[in-house]
């Protein structure tokens, strides 16, 4: 039996094409963020038993009918905000997710943007290529010493941890939803976000996007934050409320912001973040070096193949309604 796999978005990498073709698997793709307009004629047109969801702004109850033949929904990574959990489990269609694939590479990230702005690069380097060359007005920070305070201990924020131990950097975590060996040897366990937000020198943000944790970074806890803190998000652009992030840049009530993750993607070309020198971003970068692309990919198109020739797939692979 032949199936069809669209992935919305863009193409799987080479690897995970390879693992569909093998499988005897039909591979198509779109652009990135199709409109639903133009998606739900091709859903109707090509009828994929699959669909993995790259960047695309929301798969809803109505793109999942708009293909009659549709068996399953691959996020080709791990957060799955974009896509419609309880819609998906009344239609009866399973939901996989790439748990873990591109854990480094995010932390990784995470830890680049605190080096950044510890650094100060984004100032230093167009400072020496406008001719500059002027030493004392350098105001870098070492890292070592320093409290991280991690929010979410799950695959990526443990791997932030264990980074962090050889910069001298005393890790302490936050995540009400794991038990404590889920901390590890490298994390201190806190049990209220305001103690953290209130202890940590850096904050960097590695939980879902859930309904609890939507604007979870408000007025309120960055005031809770100390004034010379850094905030890091590469979890979602939602966790944090922008205007009060923005008002807290420009109030000085944290002293810089470090984001790959924005609300809405892309984020306006006007966005005020752009004004300030202290804040340094990437577009949603954090998981998607080669190497982790390669991963997720494969870590999807097996799954995905597993599912559609009734296999069983692991667990943890399988996402439910909240």
């Amino acid at each position: 039996m032949s199936f069809t796999v669209l992935s919305l978005g863009g193409p799987v990498a080479p690897e995970g094409e390879e693992i569909l073709r093998a499988a005897g698997i039909v591979s198509l793709s779109t652009g990135p963020y199709p409109s639903k307009t133009e998606l739900l004629p091709l859903l109707a047109e090509i009828q994929p038993d699959a669909l993995v969801v790259r960047l695309i702004e929301r798969v809803d109850a109505e793109v999942m009918m708009a293909s009659p033949k549709l068996k399953a929904v691959a996020k080709h990574g791990a957060g799955t905000n974009d896509i419609d959990i309880a819609a998906a489990a009344a239609l009866g269609i399973p939901v996989l997710a790439a748990v873990g694939a591109n854990a480094h590479s995010v932390a990784e990230h995470a830890l680049t943007l605190m080096l950044a702005l510890a650094k100060d690069l984004r100032t230093q380097d167009a400072f020496v290529r406008g001719g500059g060359w002027e030493k004392k007005v350098y105001r870098g920070h070492e890292l070592r010493g320093r409290t991280l305070g991690i929010v979410g201990i799950g695959a990526i924020g443990s791997v932030v941890a264990r980074l962090a131990v050889p910069f001298g950097l005393k890790t302490i975590a936050y995540d009400p939803y794991v038990s404590d060996a889920a901390f590890g040897p490298h994390a201190e366990k806190v049990t209220e976000l305001d103690t953290l937000l209130s202890r940590a020198d850096i904050v960097s943000l590695h939980c879902p996007l859930t309904e609890e944790t939507r604007g979870m970074i408000g007025a309120r806890a960055l005031a809770a934050m100390k004034r010379d803190a850094v905030l890091i998000n590469t979890a979602r652009g939602e966790v944090v409320d922008e205007p009060s992030l923005v008002e807290a840049l420009r109030s000085g009530g944290i002293a810089a912001a470090g984001l790959d993750v924005f609300a809405p993607e892309p984020p306006a070309a006007a966005n005020p973040l752009w004004s300030f020198p202290n804040v340094i971003v990437s577009p949603h970068v954090g998981g998607v070096t080669e190497e982790a692309r390669r991963e997720l990919s494969v870590m999807t198109c097996r799954n995905l193949v597993a599912l559609l020739e009734g296999r069983k797939v692991d667990a943890r692979f399988l996402v439910r309604p909240a």
